[in-house]
């Protein structure tokens, strides 16, 4: 009887342990920015965006929504179209759409175009998770530099 009750203390103290919450993802880098679909109202513009998984676990990302900022204008929503999975304790691409609201880039182009570096600000969340999904939220502020020419 004294076995079966460690057994079931030992079970319920991993269980609990392999719950825990996923740890924020860190923002490292935009890269590889590529020209979707043309339009003059909502153009389409991919981009792979770099960040490092603290976890000690691989996690699977679905639905993340983030709205991305340069130079304190939304410029635009960045959006993850299908599932991805990330390994542990590891830097991945994540690739992500972003539709721009033209309206919003038009007034800041020169001063884009002209800077080496712009304030990039990401803000959103993603879910996360292995079988059970949680948003786990993106914050990023920070300067970037940009290649434009």
């Amino acid at each position: 009887m004294k076995n079966l009750f460690y057994c079931v203390v030992a079970i319920l103290i991993v269980s609990l342990a392999s719950c825990s919450q996923p740890q924020q993802l860190v923002y490292q880098d935009v890269k590889n920015f590529r020209i979707g679909k043309l339009s003059l109202d909502q153009p389409e513009v991919g981009m792979d965006i770099q960040f490092y998984n603290p976890n000690n676990f691989g996690l699977t990302l679905k639905d993340a929504t983030i709205d991305v900022y340069i130079n304190n204008q939304f410029i635009g929503k960045a959006a993850l179209s299908n599932t991805f999975e990330v390994p542990a304790m590891n830097t991945f691409l994540m690739p992500v759409a972003l539709t721009a609201d033209l309206k919003n880039i038009f007034p800041n182009a020169l001063q884009i175009i002209f800077n080496k570096e712009v304030d990039v600000r990401l803000q959103g969340n993603v879910r996360a998770g292995k079988g059970v999904f949680l948003n786990i939220p993106i914050n990023y502020q920070g300067r970037q530099k940009l290649n434009v020419f």
